[in-house]
């Protein structure tokens, strides 16, 4: 009898199934118009899928008009706002659900009487073992029009979601984490599709094994006095093959990765305020607050005292101005 030979896996469903999409935590926005929120960067991956009616989003230099159906992912986490409308202030998504609460666990209502949006948002990692840096590959903003993403099958799925997030039945939250996994996906093969094969290589070589356990390492762990010598020790390579294949993978040295790590860090506790500048500085291993003010305003165009001064609650209008 012939045996019939395995299908050979294309170049995307590859890639797609080495990243291991999977979403995290979910809820469902009914927002009013007028309406705003900003989300403060960090390093988890955000996305935002419009249920009903239409919102815009203003993050990371660029503003995006979105209507219903549309996903936006933010790979890297970068900082953004949402708005409805004219006229309103965008507070931290924090406050407004500290202020507001849950109803049926994880429906949040806020705005005024206008026009009504419905929006479906969370947070998204990739499977464990795979290292954070691999959403570098990723633009900051990834905008999914619903036209482009999946055809047919969508207003179907679309109205799965809505109906699942807006009932709050027993076991839509793992039916939710499912479907939205499906829009993840889509959006991950739209990005690759559009770049051609180089996303496909790139993507291969930050997979490798102690690649990713070094940058899991000075991702997790950056406050530790780490060296080329020390990290090549611990994922098991010599400190040569370390700085080729991290090179490779992740575009740029361990060294000056983790230096990267630090500041985005530093940027971050300075935005929560809770720790002294002197503080940030040491965590993030600068023997001077001179030397940690010097790297900080490289990287980020302002000293660190104006940058916490900064992290306050502008409104609408100045953020839609300075992204």
């Amino acid at each position: 009898m012939t045996q019939l030979a395995s299908p050979q896996p294309d170049a995307v469903s590859e890639v797609l199934r080495k990243l291991g999409v999977r979403s995290t935590i979910f809820c469902l926005s009914e927002l009013r118009a007028p309406w705003a929120f900003r989300v403060a960067g960090e390093p988890v991956a955000k996305f935002h899928l419009v249920l009903t009616g239409s919102a815009l989003l203003f993050g990371a230099g660029q503003s995006v008009g979105l209507a219903e159906g549309d996903l936006v992912v933010l790979p890297r986490g970068a900082a953004h706002a949402l708005a409805g409308g004219e006229g309103s202030s965008a507070p931290p998504l924090e406050r407004l659900i500290a202020e507001h609460g849950f109803d049926n666990g994880t429906r949040l209502r806020y705005g005024g009487s206008g026009p009504l949006t419905r929006l479906l948002c969370g947070g998204f990692a990739l499977t464990e073992g795979v290292p954070d840096s691999t959403l570098s590959l990723l633009p900051e903003v990834l905008h999914v029009p619903s036209g482009d993403a999946g055809g047919s099958w969508l207003p179907p799925l679309l109205g799965q979601l809505r109906q699942e997030a807006e009932d709050g039945r027993p076991g839509a939250n793992a039916i939710v984490t499912k479907l939205t996994d499906v829009f993840l996906a889509q959006a991950l093969r739209t990005w690759l599709l559009d770049g051609g094969e180089e996303k496909f290589a790139d993507a291969g070589r930050i997979l490798d094994a102690p690649i990713a356990n070094a940058v899991r390492a000075l991702g997790t762990r950056p406050s530790e006095p780490w060296s080329l010598e020390r990290l090549a020790r611990h994922v098991g390579l010599s400190r040569s093959a370390l700085a080729t294949r991290f090179r490779e993978g992740v575009g740029e040295p361990p060294m000056r990765y983790l230096a990267e790590v630090r500041l985005r860090r530093a940027a971050e506790e300075l935005a929560h305020g809770q720790l002294t500048l002197h503080e940030v500085a040491r965590r993030a291993c600068y023997a001077t607050d001179a030397a940690f003010a010097k790297a900080f305003k490289r990287r980020f165009g302002q000293s660190p005292g104006a940058y916490r001064g900064a992290a306050g609650e502008p409104p609408l209008v100045e953020l839609a101005a300075t992204r």
